[in-house]
């Protein structure tokens, strides 16, 4: 008889692993008939006839897929429950290793779930021929490969930094070296890309299991949650993202920053936790949202406070002694008892803040401006990042209450002002977004007030990851690689059972939200996704009201 408390055979780690492993082939076996092959639809979209003229062998590829990443869920779920029932049956290496197994099969795949390699490739083609893809798109500029890119990029110049154009334009170049064939020279291309997102999550799994400690936070279940995971799996490596790569460098840096301890430490920590994040800035710039937090975790120091002279009778069974007492004799007379108590406290000395923060901004700022002199590119791609706007989808918060706004524009005959309704409601998402990151700070600057380093750093760490999932959810586009850092992020500093359930939830959905080919569920649920946003909109002020009402009543 199976013990109490036991989990069943089939989440013993062996059948949990290789069941993710079968999973994981049939989902690389599925993408070569609905992935997001070169020679397939450039617009992941179901063709002008209808469902019936698609190729039988696509639906066959794309139920196919379905059922993969639901084997796949599923197992990731039960190993999530065995690491938390029996963690001894679960250890890191063995995890890491598991992750690693499953990833095997998406890494020769075609890329899933977006187009985006093929986008990279033809962007690192135009540098790498001496034509700036800051001022040219991949059509314009003359990329063999551009019919592989969706059309609604072709025309438009790269939104990523020059790191991110120089290992493009690395990978084209390899791929030269290798073959004349362009063909054979996009699928080096895109294997190469793939290494580089491969890269990135093997930092993480050095790295974050040291931020998890840190933060005194069960490293196991951190790199269940933000590394072994169908979003990761699926999007970062089965995708070949930047994204993949900027999420190393992110966890690689606040690992970095949580080892801080004096002036010396704060000063040279924040030097190389800047320079690591300026890399990553190199290849988008949303990773400067974790700069200040991150010098701030760098500050955390473990200090003693000295308390003399209290007396005895201050002193209350279970709590520490009161400092505010009398030095002398007390005022009922009686003699003094001095207690010279070092009580672990966390503080952020403003030195080390002004240290941390002066070396940080000095190797952020270093390492932007070597990569961007070092390609010979300039700033282009800033101006850029406007033209990703072009696609409205309710996965972005604010897009999608723009969109409930234009459908009952419509409804209200003035159908001209549709437009106007989603560039209001995402400039409104900036604001909040602004504001949000700001109250973050400030609460990231009291996170001193934790009893001690451990719980100060996993405090700093999750609204690190907070300010993430905000940038996320508020900017005006999001696809599910966006999620990428916030989950891992959060994976780090979540100890609560409940929000670990919580993102790993959101884990799921994410996986889901796209197609192998690219198309995104998004574009299929306009009317009900935007009424979703609104839906969840109402429900986050009725949430916040009534937080509002129990403080007052306090």
């Amino acid at each position: 008889m199976r013990p109490v408390g036991d989990p069943p055979s089939r989440d013993r780690p062996t059948r949990l692993r290789m069941a993710g492993l079968a999973a994981s082939i049939t989902l690389a076996v599925s993408a070569y008939r609905a992935g997001a092959l070169p020679a397939g639809d450039a617009d992941a979209a179901v063709l002008p006839g209808g469902p019936q003229a698609v190729p039988w062998s696509y639906w066959l590829g794309l139920a196919g897929w379905v059922a993969g990443l639901v084997a796949l869920t599923v197992t990731w779920w039960r190993l999530g429950v065995r690491v938390r029932r029996r963690p001894a049956s679960v250890p890191l290496g063995w995890l890491l290793r598991t992750g690693l197994l499953w990833a095997t099969p998406l890494l020769v795949a075609p890329p899933v779930g977006s187009r985006d390699a093929y986008a990279y490739a033809c962007q690192g083609a135009l540098w790498l021929d001496g034509v700036d893809p800051y001022s040219v798109g991949v059509q314009p500029g003359g990329c063999v490969w551009s019919a592989a890119v969706p059309v609604l990029w072709r025309d438009t110049t790269t939104p990523y930094g020059p790191l991110a154009v120089a290992l493009a334009g690395a990978a084209v170049a390899v791929a030269r070296l290798v073959t004349t064939s362009t063909d054979g020279q996009l699928l080096v291309t895109i294997a190469l890309l793939r290494a580089e997102a491969l890269a990135g999550v093997v930092l993480v799994a050095g790295c974050l299991p040291r931020l998890a400690r840190a933060g005194g936070v069960d490293p196991v279940r951190a790199a269940w949650l933000g590394l072994v995971s169908p979003l990761v799996l699926v999007h970062a490596l089965g995708g070949a993202h930047n994204d993949a790569l900027v999420l190393g460098l992110v966890v690689a840096a606040l690992s970095l920053a949580a080892g801080g301890s004096s002036a010396f430490g704060a000063g040279r920590a924040g030097l190389v936790t800047g320079a690591l994040l300026g890399l990553a800035v190199a290849i988008k710039v949303t990773a400067i949202v974790a700069l200040p937090f991150a010098l701030l975790l760098t500050t955390i120091r473990l200090t003693t406070i000295r308390l003399t002279s209290v007396s005895l009778s201050r002193v209350q069974p279970g709590r520490a002694p009161d400092s505010a007492g009398p030095t002398g004799a007390d005022r009922a007379g009686r003699r003094p008892a001095v207690w010279r108590a070092r009580l672990p406290g966390v503080l952020l000395d403003r030195r080390l803040v002004a240290v941390s923060g002066a070396g940080g901004l000095a190797g952020a700022g270093l390492a932007f401006a070597g990569v961007t002199l070092a390609t010979g590119l300039d700033l282009g791609w800033i101006s850029a990042l406007s033209g990703t706007g072009r696609l409205v989808q309710w996965t972005s918060v604010p897009s999608g209450l723009g969109m409930a706004a234009g459908y009952l524009l419509r409804l209200a005959g003035r159908p001209e002002a549709v437009d106007g309704a989603v560039a209001a409601a995402r400039l409104l998402g900036l604001v909040a977004l602004t504001g949000t990151l700001a109250a973050l700070l400030v609460r990231a600057g009291r996170a001193g007030s934790a009893p001690d380093r451990t719980r100060a750093r996993r405090r700093l760490v999750t609204i690190t990851g907070v300010a993430f999932t905000a940038l996320a959810l508020l900017s005006p586009i999001f696809y599910p690689w966006y999620g990428l850092t916030a989950v891992t992020v959060l994976a780090a500093g979540l100890s609560a059972r409940r929000w670990v359930h919580r993102v790993a939830v959101a884990v799921i959905v994410l996986s889901f939200l796209v197609l192998p080919s690219g198309l995104g569920l998004a574009v299929l649920t306009k009317l009900p996704g935007a009424l979703l946003d609104v839906a969840l909109l109402l429900v986050l002020a009725a949430v916040a009201y009534r937080r509002w009402r129990s403080r007052r009543r306090s």
